[in-house]
């Protein structure tokens, strides 16, 4: 799998070619709501006998340094287990470093912990705290989608490098464990969204704000479903197009986080879904496959939503007939924003479907989905 290559129109850059079903992390981790589990069973995250580095002394430079206080539940030393190698954490860490996906830095940004190395957010997610971003001590301009900058990181002196997803090989960890202790999954398969908050909060003593965020993205999408009771037991399929050369890609897959999202919201999981878990292109013969009590499609520009509004077959899809179809297209030169039928912008949550799932992005995306996408949605 290459590192570096063009990213498509809308901001789903992982789509080079039709993806798997789910959103995919850069070594293949796919990024579900599902329910987390035990910590101490998934995370093989131990620490050592306690020490002068212990709970008691694992003091930070207090809630306006990078890292708010110690919550005194973390022992150090703190040993990292991961699917490429070990590393161990003599002391709670200060200067983190930070670099693959969003929902890394994501991680951080709810924990109000302030990393001294960070990439440049790629593409540009809506729910990213600007004041924040400007306390990083070095934003790299290079993105997820470069070779990873070992001089870079070297260079601000991290004693914590978060890396959830971002390690292709064992000498890359290798090098990266030369310059500081390294987090990732202990095994190389996908983590919960929760679980991936919950494992950098017991890292950094910041077990119980962890678990705070966690729970307040899980009330959002609650306090959401429950405002918008139209929702309840309804079918829902939301696509992408990406035009001639990419297709029309089925996001509410079974099991991906476009689906977890809105069956939170109240939605119930589409039979139709099943279909694509192999394979998530809809090709013109099985357009009728999006059948749904709400249709939603998503657009990377004008001329791809009237090239596809224009074809025999969708236009008799009877979500479209019936008005039961929402349209959404990307702002020419703002990929932060889609404009409606009518002419209204709405944030782009794409990104955050796709494979954004953390507790800063969901606590953010559900009103988006269910105040702004839904508005005014006709439902059968």
């Amino acid at each position: 799998m290459s590192r570096a290559y063009t990213p498509p129109p809308l901001p789903d850059p992982e789509r080079t070619h039709p993806p798997m079903h789910s959103s995919t992390l850069r070594r293949g981790r796919r990024w579900r709501l599902a329910p987390a589990v035990a910590l101490t069973a998934l995370l093989a995250l131990t620490g050592c006998a306690s020490t002068d580095d212990g709970p008691a002394a694992a003091k930070s430079s207090g809630p306006q340094g990078p890292v708010p206080a110690a919550e005194g539940t973390t022992t150090y030393p703190l040993k990292l287990t991961t699917w490429a190698g070990e590393t161990t954490l003599p002391k709670r860490p200060e200067r983190i470093a930070v670099i693959g996906m969003s929902p890394n830095a994501d991680a951080l940004q709810a924990l109000q912990v302030t990393p001294v190395y960070a990439l440049t957010d790629e593409p540009r997610v809506g729910w990213r705290d600007a004041a924040w971003v400007k306390k990083i001590e070095k934003v790299d301009e290079a993105t997820r989608k470069d070779p990873i900058n070992f001089e870079g990181i070297a260079a601000v002196k991290p004693d914590l490098i978060v890396a959830l997803g971002a390690i292709f090989e064992k000498p890359e960890f290798k090098k990266l464990a030369d310059i500081a202790p390294v987090l990732d999954a202990p095994k190389n398969e996908e983590l919960p969204w929760q679980e991936v908050q919950r494992l950098v909060g017991k890292t950094l003593d910041l077990g119980a704000a962890a678990d705070k965020a966690v729970t307040t993205a899980e009330q959002a999408l609650a306090d959401a479903a429950k405002a918008h009771p139209q929702f309840a037991g309804k079918t829902i399929t939301i696509a992408n197009d990406y035009g001639a050369n990419g297709g029309l890609s089925y996001y509410t897959v079974a099991g991906s986080i476009t689906e977890g999202v809105m069956t939170k919201l109240g939605f119930t999981p589409n039979p139709n879904a099943k279909k694509f878990v192999d394979e998530d292109v809809v090709p013109d013969e099985n357009l009728s496959l999006l059948d749904a009590d709400l249709l939603v499609v998503t657009y990377s520009s004008e001329a791809v939503r009237k090239a596809r509004e224009a074809k025999p077959l969708f236009k008799a899809l009877k979500p479209v007939t019936e008005g039961r179809y929402i349209a959404l297209t990307l702002v020419e030169n703002d990929p932060t924003k889609l404009t409606t039928a009518d002419g209204k912008q709405v944030e782009n949550a794409v990104w955050m479907l796709r494979m954004g799932a953390s507790p800063a992005s969901l606590t953010w995306g559900a009103k988006v989905l269910s105040e702004q996408w839904l508005a005014g949605a006709k439902l059968s």
